[in-house]
This record gives C-alpha cells, sequence and structure tokens, in this order.
C-alpha cells in the first residue's frame, strides 16, 4: 500500500516545515519540499508525486504560477496553490493555469485536508471520465499505475505491482496486497474494469489475479504466494490464451 505522494513548493522554509508536518499527520507522503522552479522538477521527475502545493511567489526566474502551468501540461497532476497574495490581478493569472484549488495563508491542517481530498478527487474524476462511474464504486478511482480507494476519510493509493490478487466477498471485495489486505465495496466486476487487462484477469467467479505473481498453475487452480486460488472452468479457455498455455 502506498500513501498519496505529496511535493511542496514553499521558498519560506519555517512554513514549508509547517505544511509538511501537517501533511505528515493527515497521514499523506511528502516526497519532496522545494524552494523553486528547478527543485520541483527534479522531484518531479525522480520521485513522482500524486499533488502538489505550489506557492505563487517563489524564488527564482519562474514563479508558481509557470511552474503550475508546466506540471499540469507535462505530468497530468493536481496543482493546488498556497499563497498569501489573494488580490485579484493574482486570482485573474493564477486563473490561466486551471489550478484545483487554492488556499490562503494562513490555513489550518484542516482547510489542508479539505483542499486536497476535493482537488485529487475532482482530478481523478475529469481524468477519468470515460469510465462507466457506478454509485458503489465513486470513491474508487485510477491514476497511473495504481488505483485510489477510500479509507478512513483519506484516499489510499494502491500500484498495480503491489496488487497480489482480488477476492469477491458479497457486496465486497477483498484487495490483497504484498504487505496488507483492503475490504472495498464493490463488484469483482466492475472493480476489474478499471484494472490495466494486461496485468489482471478473472479467473474464477470469485477471484481475480495479477499474472505477474504467478508461481504454479495446473487445470484447476493457480498459487500465488502460496496461496490456492481455484479456475473456474468458464475461464479456463480465457487463462490459456491470456498465457499462451496448454493446461
Amino acid at each position: 500500500m502506498s500513501k498519496v505522494r505529496i511535493l511542496v513548493v514553499e521558498d519560506e522554509l519555517i512554513i514549508a516545515e509547517d505544511i509538511r508536518m501537517m501533511l505528515t499527520n493527515l497521514g499523506y507522503d511528502v516526497v519532496g519540499t522545494a524552494i523553486d522552479y528547478e527543485e520541483a522538477m527534479v522531484i518531479l521527475e525522480h520521485r513522482q508525486p500524486d499533488v502538489a502545493l505550489v506557492d505563487i511567489l517563489i524564488a527564482g526566474d519562474k514563479d508558481g504560477i509557470e511552474l503550475a502551468g508546466i506540471i499540469k501540461e507535462r505530468f497530468n497532476m493536481p496543482v493546488i496553490f498556497i499563497t498569501s497574495h489573494a488580490d485579484k490581478d493574482t486570482v485573474e493569472r493564477a486563473k490561466q493555469v486551471r489550478p484545483d484549488g487554492y488556499l490562503v495563508k494562513p490555513f489550518e491542517q484542516k482547510d489542508l485536508y479539505t483542499s486536497i481530498e476535493i482537488a485529487f478527487s475532482n482530478f481523478i474524476k475529469t481524468d477519468n471520465k470515460d469510465v462507466e462511474k457506478e454509485s458503489e464504486e465513486e470513491n474508487n478511482f485510477v491514476l497511473k499505475d495504481s488505483i485510489f480507494i477510500r479509507k478512513d476519510y483519506l484516499l489510499v493509493k494502491i500500484r498495480f505491482d503491489e496488487l497480489l490478487w482480488i477476492k469477491s466477498e458479497g457486496n465486497y471485495i477483498e484487495l490483497q496486497c504484498k504487505e496488507k489486505r483492503h475490504l472495498v465495496r464493490s463488484s469483482l466486476k466492475n472493480f476489474l474494469k478499471k484494472l490495466p487487462s494486461e496485468k489482471f484477469i478473472q479467473v474464477h467467479k470469485s477471484y481475480s489475479i495479477n499474472l505477474d505473481y504467478i508461481t504454479i498453475i495446473d487445470h484447476r487452480k493457480i498459487c500465488i504466494n502460496e496461496m490456492d486460488i481455484p479456475i473456474g472452468r468458464a475461464y479456463i479457455d480465457e487463462v490459456k490464451k491470456k498465457l499462451n498455455i496448454e493446461l
């Protein structure tokens, strides 16, 4: 399981540390803090954050508004402005890059949480507007190489390469990851639609698996991490086709 990863761009170090502490207390993963465009780009390239909090006035030749435009164009992620400047001219200029949120300093931890959750959820819904939405699954979103599920009022990030198998349990599905298990309200069929078909396949009416973690397979079962997962008769042909094998 991974946390939502956040980049903070703020050139006042005391404020940057306060924001980092608030984010950590809220359960987010701060992948780095930057004081200018150059430092921010290094973090963006190498740490792959999910959300950027950007002060409008930062050190260097490029300000936060210019940086935000580049982040949205090149990295396709939500950007929230954090600033002490809420004058009309600044707001109008900031609007041109279509930010996903705008926090005016000083702000409290609850304001930060609300802004991130709303901005991130709205961004993912927009980015996945072509995906069929089910009322029971409105809080589960795919972005890049991960799926985000709602848990304890936070969006929890699960990378596809962490997810071993999925098991249907009535109105819920159980997500078995390398280190943890999650319970999500959804049908297996609809949840599977959101996962990459080249990596995940349904092998039984109650099971879907990550193909990368198969260790043993025969005509009755698939073994993943010493867990025997049954292959249903209705699915065996698709399994053979997907793996290009004979059982």
